[in-house]
């Protein structure tokens, strides 16, 4: 009886392992290439496939990595993989005839940049014209740096271009100048090394691209769209999740995909990498074509497109539906063609016109979700962005900086006596006094009510942030004239230095906090650096 209680599981097993390898080989097999090899900047990805969001969507997926000299766009084109992973060069790609089409959008900010080893013997400081006779190495798809260099002056042949070997070890070994690079990864290494070194930005320029685009062909979409959608679907779902638990998905990088790198390198990758996605504002995947048109411009002042590109067919429509009604809408359109190129022609101006006003409203909002609508200065979230910057400079150049918290005195007074309104244009005017007594390389923000953030970068030391501190509050402390009234505004200002008063944003934060209270608590209308009486 036992015995065929045992043959019993036995069959039970055999039909289940059956049972599971005939819904395996009913999945879909597709491949992803990636553009570079195993890092946290494809974590949505891996998410995706060990979360098993991928085998719910009928998908057995194949993550590939790159080598030396792959190009994302030639594998999907080729029919070696289905779907990759690019930069927003695609869209020159497109501009070429190959039918790509981009599905999603990772990073809402190019992560790519030059690194160029500091030359110690140079005068003055290093620009982006001391790549000129340089040894350069410079992946593939980087378009958008070409450009940069193209908006500069500079012409590709007046650089010593090397094939990338993906090892920033050549840069910090000096057998190259510079390279291309992601500023979420290679500095890393660098800074380890202790190389000193430049960081050339095509932001800095302007040009403020996409980075990492999830994309497709015109051929995949026809052929399998339910496949393409589900796809996509399932990236992005990984993608949420990556960046919600990135600590989980570094350990599974580096257990499972590659141990090239530290454990600790995939996680300064997750942390450089949240403000070039900024989930914290729109969601993974998110593009706009007023975006993308801001991209086919800049390709097309540099020469490298022409103007007014169309981009029909290159976004993918996320809930696009076959619609027969298209049919008959065609038949329609056929019969009245020659009335409507009549009026079509009446309206070009106006169209045009219109399309003028899409992008300045496209670029507005890209503003307002960076700056603080009542006084136009940058907000929490940018000035998070410029902290992280400053940090990542002040560590690499033993630099001192200070963040300083800055809180109006019964305000409330004001908004309860005078009303909203006077208040509001006292804030205004707040924001002005600050930022015209800042240097240029300060950043003033507004974080909420009345209450106002400011980062100085790169200091002399205690004696110099005192001295800026009390010009603002001495700037504060003249009368604010609004209409008939002649307003007294005072400020308690608290100060945190790095790296004395901590080596990373929460700790300065909470200590600028702090001192900014500790103000308040001593009698208001003064300067109070933490830990200091």
């Amino acid at each position: 009886m036992f015995g065929n209680f045992i043959k019993s599981i036995f069959w039970a097993a055999a039909l289940l392992g059956l049972l599971h390898s005939s819904l395996a080989s009913a999945l879909d097999s597709v491949t992803l290439q990636l553009k570079w090899t195993h890092a946290f900047q494809f974590a949505g990805y891996y998410a995706a496939l060990e979360k098993g969001y991928y085998e719910q969507a009928g998908l057995d997926v194949r993550l590939k990595e790159a080598i030396p000299g792959t190009d994302p766009v030639q594998s999907v084109l080729s029919g070696d993989a289905q779907y990759g992973v690019g930069t927003s060069s695609l869209l020159l790609a497109r501009k070429a005839g190959h039918p790509v089409v981009v599905l999603a959008v990772v990073f809402q900010h190019s992560p790519l940049v030059f690194v160029a080893r500091r030359d110690k013997t140079a005068l003055g400081t290093q620009g982006i014209h001391d790549l000129i006779g340089k040894r350069v190495m410079i992946e593939p798809q980087s378009d958008e740096l070409m450009a940069y260099l193209k908006q500069e002056g500079i012409s590709a042949d007046r650089l010593k271009q090397i094939p990338h070997s993906f090892q920033p070890q050549d840069l910090i070994d000096g057998r190259v100048d510079a390279i291309s690079a992601y500023v979420t990864n290679e500095p890393y290494y660098l800074d380890r090394a202790r190389l000193d070194y430049q960081i050339y930005t095509p932001r800095s320029g302007g040009i403020d691209f996409y980075g990492d685009n999830l994309f497709t062909t015109e051929s995949e979409l026809k052929v399998h769209p339910e496949r393409a959608r589900a796809f996509r679907e399932a990236s992005l779902r990984g993608w949420q999740y990556a960046m919600e638990h990135p600590e989980e998905i570094a350990e599974l990088i580096y257990q499972k995909y590659s141990q090239e790198h530290p454990k600790d390198f995939y996680l300064y990758e997750a942390q450089r990498m949240e403000t070039l996605l900024r989930t914290d504002l729109i969601e993974v995947g998110y593009m706009t074509r007023g975006r993308w048109q801001h991209i086919a411009n800049t390709y097309a002042e540099l020469d490298l497109m022409p103007h007014d590109y169309p981009l029909d067919g290159f976004l993918y429509a996320a809930n696009h539906r076959p619609d027969p009604s298209k049919l008959y809408l065609t038949l329609a359109l056929l019969a009245v063609v020659s009335a409507v190129a009549i009026y079509i022609y009446r309206i070009n101006r106006q169209l045009a016109c219109a399309l003028s006003e899409s992008r300045a409203a496209e670029e507005r909002i890209r503003h307002l979700a960076q700056h603080d609508p009542l006084t136009d200065l940058p907000n929490r979230a940018l000035f998070a962005d410029r902290l992280e910057q400053a940090l990542a400079n002040a560590k690499r150049d033993q630099q001192v900086f200070a963040v300083m918290f800055l809180d109006l005195d019964d305000f409330k007074l004001i908004n309860d006596n005078l009303g909203h309104d006077i208040g509001d244009r006292v804030l205004q005017q707040v924001a002005y006094r600050l930022r015209a007594s800042l240097r240029e390389s300060d950043t003033v923000a507004r974080t909420g009510g009345d209450e106002f953030i400011a980062l100085l970068r790169n200091t002399k030391g205690t004696l110099e942030i005192l001295a800026i501190a009390e010009k603002l509050r001495d700037a504060l402390a003249q009368p604010f004239l609004i209409d008939d009234h002649s307003l007294n505004v005072s400020a308690s200002i608290g100060i945190a230095a790095y790296p004395e008063d901590g080596i990373d944003s929460v700790a300065l934060l909470k200590h600028a906090d702090e001192a900014m209270y500790a103000a308040k608590r001593n009698g208001r209308n003064r300067v109070q650096i933490y830990g200091q009486t």
